[in-house]
């Protein structure tokens, strides 16, 4: 097979799957479709307009702002990154009403930031248990017994912020060692309004008859063999097959879409969500996924994340502020948790959309798993009204207005998406992110290799849910079939910067 043009199908529009199809065709493959279920491309890279104004409803931080990050690289090339905002000052406020001192938060926030950041290897304990133990620590250390609530609390912030950080609703649940394969890339850096032209970038120069939308893949029948004969007016070749065998070229994928439309392939790179994987893997391929692969994607979580954007007329905030922290004063970092009774207390982080002269009064709540499943059936009124009162409680002023509007993402319940990205839980290593990322080999068909192929975040144990990591994975994919059909001439487009990982 391996002396004939492959027919490759992408399964997925996101960054995973136009990065593998843009790499394929920079290595000379001609015959590669991208299906996107769908109306738009991009997958959890996305916009949406907020009154006039375009905003990230998904990815907005690029995780790791060095030349390590082809992400990274790609938006500095193009000049996305020339007029990046200051990040403005961080402020802190009590549910007592009043404002913490910043200078003592900062420096709290970033002793329980070090603790909370450690990189277990092959301990098999929960961050939750770590954090508690070594917040504990610090805090009977402290000589003055007046600071050691106020050190607690902000310790408890910082979990609570770990919490969106994973997607998760309990650091008891998220593994000590998620971090231990970890590529560390540098700093983060927010590109609001910007990480989008990443999604153009892969576009560009795309064969745009090549990329469908809204088609939505129902079935994947692979190891098997399938043929098409080709179009009346198509000349048969004159090479080795005959005439016979070509009229019945046999494929071993048969892709099928919910509009009943048929598309046989050599090869198929599946780039779906692992949301979508754990809704449909079992009913999605015919023969079945390998038992493994089936355990992989059970084990592994897909948290879920909600970005709540309130616009208003009016900035009730100081103009120099670009983050807003809620700390409740009796939290302590042994009790981080979601309670969905008690919603509002996981919406303690606030982002000021920078700069005001392009985004206008903007602000972005941020909340994670169960607590944004919540809010994402909830009205838009019942949210304006809810997190109005609770600004009110912690600025202790009865004038913050209601946004004139509001706009809560809705990942979860994005039969696409189905959350935001994977993280490991407790006794599960990353490397069965390996496990997921390694191709079918076919039973039937053994000579017929990479025939399903898998790309996506949570297939990079060393950079999941991250951007970058999409990326990666598709060049990944791309490149194993470059190897397997002896196209040795390495890419030169700029969409081609990473290095091995």
């Amino acid at each position: 097979m391996a002396d004939r043009n492959p027919s490759i199908v992408v399964v997925g529009a996101g960054v995973a799957g136009l990065a593998a199809a843009k790499k394929l065709e920079e290595y000379g493959f001609n015959d590669v479709t991208v299906l996107e279920a769908s109306e738009k491309f991009g997958g959890r890279v996305a916009t949406a307009a907020l009154g006039d104004v375009c905003v990230d409803t998904g990815a907005q931080y690029i995780h790791g702002a060095s030349e390590k990050n082809p992400v990274y690289c790609l938006l500095k090339k193009s000049g996305h990154l020339n007029q990046i905002p200051e990040m403005g000052k961080e402020t802190f406020y009590s549910n007592k009403g009043h404002k913490v001192d910043a200078n003592f938060a900062r420096c709290a926030y970033e002793a329980g930031e070090e603790i909370i950041r450690y990189r277990g290897s092959n301990t098999g304990r929960s961050l939750g248990e770590h954090y508690a133990e070594k917040t504990q620590s610090v805090i009977d250390s402290l000589q003055d017994d007046d600071e050691k609530p106020r050190m607690q609390s902000v310790f408890a912030l910082v979990g609570k912020d770990m919490l969106i950080d994973v997607g998760a609703s309990d650091l008891h649940r998220i593994s000590l060692d998620s971090w231990q394969y970890y590529i560390n890339m540098g700093d983060s850096l927010n590109v609001a309004g910007s990480m989008f032209q990443l999604v153009d970038m892969l576009l560009e120069d795309f064969p745009k008859d090549r990329l469908l939308l809204k088609r939505e893949v129902s079935k994947i029948k692979w190891d098997g063999s399938f043929s098409v004969a080709p179009p009346h007016n198509e000349p048969l070749p004159t090479h080795t097959e005959s005439a016979s065998q070509e009229k019945a070229r046999q494929y071993p994928v048969c892709v099928i879409c919910e509009n009943g439309e048929e598309i046989l392939a050599d090869h198929v790179i599946v780039t779906i969500s692992l949301g979508c994987l754990k809704a449909q893997a079992s009913s999605l391929f015919i023969p079945s996924l390998p038992t493994e692969k089936m355990e992989v994607i059970d084990k592994l979580c897909f948290g879920n994340i909600a970005k709540i954007f309130l616009e208003y007329e009016e900035a009730f905030w100081e103009n120099d502020v670009g983050s807003i922290s809620l700390i409740y004063e009796d939290d302590t970092p042994a009790s981080v948790s979601t309670n969905k009774m008690q919603w509002l207390k996981n919406v303690q982080s606030f982002s000021v959309l920078r700069p005001k002269e392009r985004f206008g009064n903007i602000l972005i709540g941020w909340c994670p798993a169960d607590i944004a499943d919540l809010v994402e059936t909830m009205t838009d009124d019942e949210l304006s009204t809810a997190i109005t009162d609770h600004l009110k409680m912690f600025f202790g002023r009865s004038n913050i207005p209601q946004p004139k509007s509001i706009l809560c993402t809705k990942w979860r319940s994005n039969k696409f998406i189905k959350g935001s990205y994977a993280f490991l839980p407790v006794g599960v290593d990353g490397q069965v992110m390996d496990t997921l990322a390694q191709p079918l080999v076919g039973s039937r068909h053994p000579d017929q290799d990479l025939q399903i192929l898998f790309a996506g975040e949570a297939t990079m144990k060393t950079l999941y849910g991250t951007v970058q990591g999409a990326l990666l994975s598709g060049h990944r994919e791309a490149d194993r079939l470059a190897a397997h059909y002896k196209k040795t001439v390495a890419p030169t487009s700029t969409t081609s910067l990473d290095k091995q990982v």
